[in-house]
């Protein structure tokens, strides 16, 4: 635990900043990639279905964290839930497989931002040492300012989200004037049907993570008891209603091959109707909203890592506050090296391929803290009578277990080989629990008493 005079986080961020950071978190890579990763994943048909499914099954969720942000507003969100509801160990592993998500997450927004700034400068994306360095340095510089304070990043945060949902309006508005949903083809093409619906919405999945940002940084909210839980339905709110209009108007003004084959398919379809200046304003908007959710999300994985040191299931250093800018700034270097890490690992192959896989990965990172906090609803929240069946438990849990289901199920669509790397990187953090757990321990245990034969 943290000693008492250590300096602590502060309560920075306000009503608007927490619904920002909220939707700033969500509103990130996922959408301006989306149709490129869907018209390759599915066809159209199940591509819609699967926005539907996962924009209910969002809410559910987003719901779940804001009814427990409201009642345990505690930095680290899923990670404090689940080890209120299940002791420890179950908290540790939401930590754990949360933090190396959002740093595996991280990676590939700033994979993202590299592809969007090749629309500039094409050469970063044909030079992956160049890309490398353009990440590496724009993750430093969020970084930095993550360190300078929260109130900083949090205003960041708010202007970037109202910088990057304009040009996404507008998209939607021009878009609107040139839409016929023929132009996507067969709503169920052979290979591409109803047998691609979990795996679209396992992707359409990566678009709503970070809904639960402000449970995780609810230590640096202020009044979290009603914020928390008010900028949590306000962000997935407007949202999901955000993301529903772009993908259909991206649907009906470009085809499913080409939008297969873009690199950056809004900027594509502004251009195809209107020429450069377009999609220089859809690039430039992509840019905005990747750099802005970067910012967010580093100031989300170091709460995560934060709050599991400060109970003493990760290095104490990564529990460390600074004393002038009260901010968690070892977790946010610790949380950066790994980042750099998986960028360096991921540039040896193309922009595209390398964010599809990350963004793959880091979901279902995402999904055992989200299926953890489900059932944490129902143990934490749900009252309980000397009536109590199988009849009331279904009755007074019912949201619970429809997130709880839909987890589950998105984890099933993520298909076998991202289920074993994601269960390999939950595993991996067995030995961290152990050597922190001995570490603790007496150093001497009373030695056991002898056993002694019987006659």
């Amino acid at each position: 635990m943290m000693e008492q005079n250590q300096p602590h986080l502060k309560q920075g961020l306000g009503l608007a900043a927490a619904t920002a950071l909220v939707m700033g978190n969500m509103i990130g890579s996922g959408i301006f990639m989306m149709p490129n990763t869907l018209a390759n994943a599915s066809g159209p048909g199940a591509s819609l279905l699967a926005w539907v499914l996962t924009g209910i099954g969002s809410i559910v969720l987003a719901l779940t964290f804001a009814n427990l942000g409201s009642r345990y507003p505690k930095t680290g969100g899923p990670y404090a839930f689940s080890k209120l509801a299940f002791g420890e160990f179950t908290g540790f592993i939401n930590a754990w497989s949360y933090w190396l998500g959002a740093i595996v997450g991280n990676a590939a927004i700033l994979t993202a931002f590299a592809s969007y700034l090749s629309f500039f400068f094409p050469v970063i994306k044909e030079n992956n040492l160049l890309a490398f360095l353009v990440t590496s340095a724009g993750l430093w510089l969020i970084t930095w300012i993550n360190i300078r304070g929260v109130r900083e990043a949090g205003l960041l945060t708010l202007v970037t989200t109202v910088l990057k949902v304009l040009p996404l309006l507008v998209f939607v508005a021009i878009g609107a004037r040139y839409f016929d949903l023929s132009i996507a083809g067969p709503m169920f093409p052979e290979s591409k049907g109803m047998e691609t619906l979990s795996f679209a919405a396992t992707n359409t999945l990566w678009a709503f993570i970070g809904l639960e940002s402000a449970t995780v940084a609810a230590g640096e909210i202020k009044n979290p008891q009603r914020n928390v839980r008010l900028s949590t339905i306000w962000g997935i709110g407007l949202t999901t209603a955000l993301y529903l209009a772009i993908s259909l108007v991206a649907m009906g003004t470009m085809g499913q091959a080409e939008l297969a084959a873009s690199n950056s398919p809004l900027a594509d379809i502004i251009n195809l109707h209107f020429g450069s200046w377009g999609s220089g304003f859809i690039a430039l908007g992509a840019l905005v909203s990747t750099f802005g959710a970067t910012i967010g999300w580093v100031l989300s994985t170091a709460r995560m890592s934060f709050a599991a040191a400060e109970d003493g299931l990760l290095p104490k250093s990564l529990g460390a506050v600074h004393s002038r800018f009260a901010t968690p700034h070892i977790s946010l270097i610790v949380s950066g090296i790994l980042a750099n890490l998986v960028l360096a690992l991921n540039y040896v192959d193309s922009l595209t391929t390398a964010y599809n896989f990350m963004i793959l990965l880091a979901t279902l990172a995402f999904l055992p803290p989200y299926v953890f906090a489900a059932a944490a609803e129902i143990i934490l929240l749900t009252k309980r009578s000397a009536a109590f069946s199988v009849g009331t438990f279904i009755k007074s849990s019912f949201l619970s277990l429809v997130g709880f289901a839909y987890a589950l199920w998105a984890i099933y669509g993520s298909g076998a080989e991202a289920v074993m790397y994601g269960f390999l990187l939950i595993l991996a953090g067995i030995p961290v629990y152990l050597y922190m757990k001995l570490s603790a321990a007496p150093a001497f245990p009373e030695a056991a008493a002898p056993l002694t034969k019987r006659d």
